[in-house]
């Protein structure tokens, strides 16, 4: 598992270091010289640009600037700002390197370093970065941005919140970015996420030093794995988990096709469908081994054993099983696990309260929509967005986007999954995840442990099926790829 951290947790973190006389920007630029090397190794006179500010992510990049001097790298430095890190500075001077003020460059002077780079090292602002490019910066950051050369952050990318995420537009994206002491919050947010590259996490001795609970959390293979539910010889069709779902009406029948086949295809001892008959029809021409349930209303009692209900795909918020789900699902209500999406978060009431295995499934324009209903203000940043949903609902709330985010129900910390591909983005895809996510619940999970696992799930079936994200895909490719992704999870999880 990843683990994201604030700002002020990190500054607190290092601060009895540093005033123990640790030397943290020595180990953080060693080993960042080593990664930097790596990279360059093929070259044969390879040759590193740095945009240096003057604090102390400047310093990391200056320090190990100067031990790649001494060993044979070029080395350009561009002072962003009014001066530099003075030991830094003094270090790389020593080592040969050189220094420009970026004032004294011309738009020549600046080309001809790319053109001579391999690297660039963005190194202007680190933790205490604002999401905001200085004027003067803005026309360097679009050179550097059309030379194509590839960057390196250094510990996150300039003008990036190490906190939110939230990233200045114009903010350079890097091929990685090596990050001292923990992971920033920011890193695995929206914003900061899409420009950080590859994360490399280096070790300088603060590790013993932070919260133990994190701001942020991403699952990775070996986590899903341990989580995943595998059935022990003694088991049978109804300890897998038996969920229901009330999807599909005669204006989106295929919503249940897709909530079943999702269902089926993670794993489900039993799937039954609550739907007309006609729905149902259709739903068993492509999946025979549902079990049906001809209904418009959501009958516990007379459907049978259930652990969990998935409500609300192909559904409008009017329909009775929309209703009949959420009165369901909701606290002093018949279960307590279970999917509400699509049509179904179209039913939610200021009254409806839900415990944290009841999972709300919205995108982006539900969430504002529901958020509105709620007295929650529906502009709030993704990160902020759906923790605030779920401060009011009780539920844990998925957030679907580019990255996933998933707030638990119990205020414990944002998870940030980021596992797709933005061919994901085309009808039915939600209800393949509905579906998948009521398997893990009624396995067994915890809310924002299915909601996680789910989405890494569906995410890597969406990669599979569009191949690695180069081609088209439609929602039934997805779900006929979830048991190939789970191999693949579970493979990745040994390696």
């Amino acid at each position: 598992m990843i683990t994201g951290y604030t700002a002020q947790a990190i500054r607190s973190a290092e601060e009895p270091l540093l005033a123990a006389g640790e030397a943290l920007m020595q180990r953080a630029a060693r080993a960042l010289a080593g990664r930097i090397a790596e990279r360059l190794r093929t070259r044969e006179e390879p040759r590193l640009l740095v945009l240096a500010g003057r604090g102390a992510n400047g310093g990391d990049a200056l320090h190990a600037a100067a031990i790649l001097r001494r060993e044979g790298t070029g080395i350009d430095v561009i002072a962003t700002g009014d001066d530099l890190h003075v030991e830094g500075e003094d270090a790389l001077r020593a080592a040969g390197g050189t220094v420009h003020a970026l004032s004294d460059l011309g738009p020549e002077d600046l080309h001809e370093r790319l053109a001579d780079a391999d690297l660039v090292l963005d190194a202007m602002v680190g933790l205490g970065g604002r999401p905001e490019i200085p004027a003067r910066l803005a026309p360097l950051l679009e050179t550097v941005r059309r030379s194509g050369v590839p960057v390196l952050a250094v510990d996150l990318p300039s003008f990036v919140d190490a906190t939110t995420g939230r990233a200045a537009s114009g903010a350079l994206p890097a091929v990685e970015t090596v990050t001292f002491g923990a992971v920033k919050a920011g890193l695995l947010l929206p914003g900061g996420a899409e420009l950080a590259g590859d994360l490399h996490l280096v070790g300088i001795g603060v590790e013993d030093q932070l919260p133990v609970q994190p701001a942020v959390q991403r699952l990775e293979s070996a986590d899903v794995a341990a989580l995943w539910p595998h059935p022990g010889r003694e088991a049978s069709k109804y300890t897998r988990g038996v969920v229901a779902i009330a999807a599909g009406s005669p204006r989106f029948p295929g919503a249940a096709v897709l909530a079943a086949s999702g269902a089926a295809r993670s794993g489900a001892g039993m799937v039954r469908l609550i739907a007309p008959q006609e729905v149902l029809d259709l739903v068993l021409h492509t999946r025979p081994e549902v079990i049906g349930h001809p209904s418009t209303h959501i009958d516990l009692e007379e459907i049978g054993r259930t652990q969990a209900l998935v409500v609300g795909p192909g559904l409008s918020g009017e329909d009775p099983r929309t209703r009949d789900g959420v009165d369901i699902l909701a606290v002093g209500g018949d279960l307590e696990r279970g999917v509400i999406d699509a049509g179904g978060l179209d039913a939610l009431t200021a009254d409806h309260r839900f415990g944290q295995h009841v999972v709300l499934t919205p995108h982006r324009g539900e969430a504002e929509r529901i958020a509105a209903r709620l007295d929650v203000d529906p502009g709030l940043p993704g990160a902020d967005l759906a923790p605030a949903l779920a401060a009011v609902t009780g539920a844990t709330v998925l957030l679907k986007g580019a990255i996933t985010l998933i707030a638990p129900g119990d205020g414990g910390p944002l998870r940030a999954q980021d596992d797709a591909t933005s061919q994901l983005a085309t009808a039915g895809t939600g209800d393949v995840l509905a579906g998948a996510l009521g398997t893990l619940l009624a396995a067994g999970l915890d809310g924002p442990d299915a909601a996680a696992a789910a989405a890494i799930l569906h995410g890597r079936a969406g990669l599979l099926a569009s191949s690695g994200g180069r081609l088209p895909l439609v929602a039934l490719d997805v779900a006929d790829r979830l048991p190939a992704a789970l191999g693949a999870i579970l493979t990745d999880a040994l390696s």
